[in-house]
C-alpha cells in the first residue's frame, strides 16, 4: 500500500507496533525536502531544505475519498515489490495523483474561503511563516529550470529576497499554492503518525534526525545564501574511519553572519525539526563548536577546523529544546574536540554511543563504561547491520568495489574483532544467544538512558542502507527490509531480539516522570 516506499501511515503502523512491544521512542532519518526533479538525489543527509518535509511520504489513499486512480493500482503494486526504492516512479506516480487532488482543493478553497480545510490552509501557512512561501517559491521557480542549480538562473531569480523573486511568486501564484499545499498535506500526516504514536504507548513519541547541512543548489542555500561560505564545503580530517578524510559537499554557514542576525536563522531550523518530535537528534553535534571547511577544489586532508560560537549555539539549541519539550540527542562521533562532551553532557543533551565503535583496542568497551545521558545502539546506518558485520559483508562489497586495498588483511582484522565481541559478551554472562541478540543484550547493559535497535538487525539483512564513500555505485539509501511493516516485529529473530531488551529494560522503566504505571504497556 506505501509503494514499498515507507510513508507517514506505515510510520504510523510502526510507532503502534513498536510502543505494544515496549519501546518509548521511535527514531527515524531526516524527512527533509529532497529535489523532486531529482529523485536519483535520494540521501536524506544531502537534502534540499532541511526545514521542509518531502512530500514523497505522503499517503494518497488518506486524501479525501481515499481512492486512487484505477489506473494507477497495478502500477503501484509493482513498485511495491521491487527490491530497491524507485524514488524517480513512485513520485512521477503520486505527484500525478497529487496534482488532481490539489486542483479539487483549490477550487473548493477559492469557493469556500471559510471552509475548515480553506481556514486550517491558511493558518498553517501564517503559523510556518515567510520561509514556507520562498520554499514553494523556489520549487515553482525550479520547475520553470529543470535540472539547473538556482546559480545558473537568471540573475534576478538568484536572490530570494529581489522584487523578480515576488513578480515571480505572484505571477505563478498556483504552482505556489501547489507546494505550499504538499508541505500543508505532510505537516499533517506526520502528526498524525506522531499522534497514533503516542496513543499507543510510545512514551516519547519519535526521534527526528536534523542533517549538519543542506546541498549548495537546494531551497535553503537559495533562501539563506547570506548566512552560507561559499567556496568550501563541510567535511572531516583523515582518521581511521576514512583514511583520505571526507568531502560532503555542504557549504557551512557564516558563523559571522549567523551572528549578525541573532541565529534566528538557526533557531527556526531547530524548531521546524522539533514540530511533532519527543527527540531531536543532531547530526555531527560537533558543529555546534567547530566546522572542518574543505576549500572547493582542495582534497579533504588540506581542509581547516573553523571555530563557531559554541556557547550562543548551545544556548539556542537548549532554550529550542525547552520550548518543545523535546529532548535532544548529540551525534557526536569522530574527532571530538576535548571537553565538548562534557560541556553537552552538563546541558543534559545525551551521546551518542555505537558498540561497533565503543572500543579498546581490538576490544569492546564493557556495557558499564557508557555513560547514562546517551543514547546507545549496536550499529548505525553507516556501518555494517550486525549480520553484515558478523559475515564481512561490508568488506566483500569494498572489495568488490574497489574501495579496499587489501581485503584479506581487513577481513583477518573482522575474525579477531568477532573473538573479541564474542569474549566481551561472555564476560558480561551472555550465553546461548545468537550473535545478534547477544550483542544488543550487551549494549541493554549499559547504564545509557536510551537504547536503539535498528529494523535493519531485526529484519536479520546483512547489506547495509548506505556505505560511506559512494554514490552512484551502489544503491545507497533504495535498499528495503525483507519484512513488511508491522510483521517485521514479529519474526522469530526480531522477537528474540525484543525479549532480550524487555526483560534487560522493563518497559515500565522508561515512563517519563508522572506518568503513571500499569498494563497498558
Amino acid at each position: 500500500g506505501d509503494q514499498g516506499i515507507g510513508d507517514f501511515t506505515t510510520l504510523a503502523a510502526l510507532s503502534e507496533g513498536a510502543a505494544a512491544e515496549g519501546a518509548a521512542i521511535l527514531a527515524i532519518n531526516p524527512l527533509h525536502a529532497l529535489f523532486p526533479a531529482q529523485r536519483g538525489r535520494a540521501s536524506p543527509y544531502h537534502p534540499s531544505d532541511r526545514r521542509f518535509l518531502d512530500p514523497i511520504y505522503l499517503d494518497l489513499a488518506t486524501l479525501d475519498d481515499g481512492l486512487a486512480p484505477s489506473s494507477a493500482t497495478a502500477a503501484w503494486a509493482a513498485l511495491s515489490v521491487r527490491p530497491d526504492v524507485d524514488y524517480q516512479a513512485v513520485w512521477s506516480l503520486k505527484r500525478a495523483v497529487l496534482e488532481q487532488r490539489f486542483a479539487d482543493f483549490d477550487a473548493a478553497c477559492r469557493n469556500h474561503p471559510n471552509s475548515p480545510s480553506a481556514l486550517a490552509f491558511a493558518a498553517f501557512q501564517a503559523e510556518v511563516g515567510a520561509g514556507l512561501q520562498r520554499f514553494a517559491t523556489f520549487e515553482a521557480i525550479a520547475e520553470r529550470h529543470p535540472g539547473q542549480p538556482w546559480r545558473q538562473w537568471p540573475q534576478a531569480l538568484r536572490d530570494a529576497l529581489s522584487p523578480a523573486v515576488a513578480n515571480f511568486a505572484t505571477a505563478h501564484a498556483p504552482r505556489v499554492r501547489f507546494h505550499l499545499y504538499l508541505q500543508f498535506l505532510a505537516e499533517r500526516q506526520l502528526a498524525a503518525a506522531a499522534a497514533s504514536g503516542n496513543s499507543a504507548g510510545l512514551s516519547l513519541g519519535l526521534l527526528r534526525d536534523l542533517a549538519v547541512g543542506a546541498a549548495p543548489d537546494g531551497a535553503e542555500a537559495w533562501a539563506g545564501a547570506d548566512l552560507l561560505a561559499h567556496g568550501a564545503s563541510i567535511g572531516a580530517p583523515p582518521d581511521p574511519f576514512s583514511a583520505d578524510g571526507q568531502i560532503w559537499g555542504l557549504p557551512p554557514p557564516n558563523p559571522l553572519a549567523m551572528a549578525s542576525e541573532g541565529f534566528a536563522g538557526f533557531a527556526a531550523l531547530l524548531a521546524a525539526n522539533m514540530r511533532q518530535a519527543g527527540g531531536l537528534r543532531i547530526d555531527h553535534v560537533m558543529g555546534l563548536s567547530r566546522l572542518f571547511w574543505v576549500p572547493e577544489g582542495a582534497k579533504a586532508a588540506d581542509g581547516a577546523y573553523v571555530a563557531y560560537p559554541f556557547r550562543h549555539l548551545l544556548g539556542q539549541l537548549t532554550l529550542a529544546s525547552r520550548r518543545a519539550g523535546c529532548l535532544i540527542v548529540g551525534e557526536d562521533l569522530g574527532t571530538v574536540p576535548e571537553g565538548f562532551r562534557d560541556t553537552l553532557a552538563k546541558a543534559d543533551i545525551l551521546s551518542y554511543r555505537v558498540l561497533l565503535l565503543e572500543r579498546e583496542g581490538l576490544g569492546f568497551k564493557p556495557p558499564a563504561a557508557y555513560p547514562a545521558l546517551a543514547l546507545a545502539s549496536v550499529s548505525t546506518h553507516d556501518l555494517p547491520t550486525v549480520a553484515g558485520w558478523r559475515e564481512g559483508a561490508d568488506i566483500a562489497e569494498q572489495a568488490q568495489l574497489g574501495l579496499l586495498a587489501n581485503p584479506a588483511d581487513a577481513m583477518a582484522r573482522r575474525e579477531a574483532e568477532r573473538q573479541a565481541l564474542g569474549d566481551a559478551v561472555r564476560q558480561e554472562g551472555i550465553v546461548s544467544m545468537e550473535t545478534s541478540t547477544a550483542a544488543h543484550a550487551y549494549v541493554a547493559r549499559s547504564p545509557a538512558a536510551l537504547m536503539l535497535v535498528q529494523a535493519d538487525d531485526l529484519d536479520g539483512t546483512t547489506k547495509a542502507v548506505n556505505l560511506p564513500g559512494t554514490d552512484t555505485e551502489r544503491p545507497n539509501w533504495r535498499r528495503k527490509l525483507a519484512a513488511p511493516v508491522p510483521g517485521l516485529l514479529q519474526t522469530p529473530r526480531a522477537q528474540a531480539i525484543l525479549q532480550a531488551l524487555r526483560e534487560i529494560r522493563p518497559p515500565d522503566a522508561v515512563r517519563p516522570a508522572g506518568t503513571p504505571a500499569g498494563p497498558s504497556r
